[in-house]
């Protein structure tokens, strides 16, 4: 459960990162994006250097996304980043992309006399546009959410009942209650409250009726709800990327 509640801290925003509205664009954790001669370049500024060294001299893995009427098209580069350079040049000419996540290469590894699969890692996502800065911040957002419940459950099932009580969260949890310069997790009377000041909303009946809740930086409510066996959720498309 240590694992689940220390993921959980490092996704949760403070509440003065809501209502942002445009969310910026070409640049995340110091990674920025541009163009050089019309190709996309990758670029990590100083404070990236930490990101920079991590995957310097390894095989990375660049996504990048557009979303269309008919779906999403998605371009995928795998390379080896420079071991002392400042930059990835993948060489993509493609217009119109939303986003990029760059990734540490999946990679065989030999432990133990075995031979491993070790699947890519995600490094950062830049966006690119509007919908792109969107899309990822709702993809986070759903992502806490999602760890919120599977906490919530863990701890239900270690007392042998239901979804525990927003205190009975707060007792299990300790860093996880209200804080005067940052609001983690704040109880719900209902499920269909909204949470204020970028919280993410919690409500539990102590039973099988549970949800979580959280407004995204464009002002969108975004939830997950279970009521006993039935999910109710609008960020369904997000939570198949959890993986990453």
């Amino acid at each position: 459960m240590g694992a689940v509640t220390a993921l959980l801290l490092a996704l949760v925003v403070p509440s003065a990162s809501a209502a942002q509205t445009p969310l910026p664009v070409g640049e995340a954790k110091g990674v920025r994006i541009v163009r050089v001669e019309g190709a996309l370049v990758v670029v990590f500024t100083q404070r990236a250097e930490r990101l920079r060294r991590r995957m310097a001299g390894r095989l990375v893995t660049m996504v990048c996304t557009e979303f269309m009427e008919a779906g999403i098209a998605v371009g995928e580069y795998t390379l080896r980043a420079p071991r002392r350079g400042r930059r990835i040049n993948p060489g993509d000419l493609t217009r119109g992309i939303d986003y990029c996540s760059v990734y540490l290469a999946a990679r065989t590894v030999r432990r133990d006399g075995e031979r491993r699969r070790i699947r890519r890692r995600l490094v950062v996502s830049i966006p690119l546009t509007q919908a792109g800065a969107v899309h990822l911040d709702e993809r986070a957002k759903a992502r806490t959410l999602f760890v919120l419940l599977a906490l919530a459950g863990v701890i239900g099932q270690e007392g042998n009942s239901g979804y525990p009580t927003a205190a009975e969260l707060f007792e299990a949890v300790p860093g996880l209650r209200p804080r005067p310069a940052r609001r983690p997790v704040v109880a719900l009377e209902t499920p269909s409250d909204t949470p204020e000041g970028g919280a993410v909303g919690y409500y539990s009946d102590g039973n099988r009726h549970v949800a979580a809740v959280i407004v995204s930086k464009s002002g969108r409510r975004l939830f997950l709800e279970h009521e006993g066996d039935v999910l109710h959720t609008n960020v369904a498309g997000h939570l198949f990327d959890l993986a990453d």
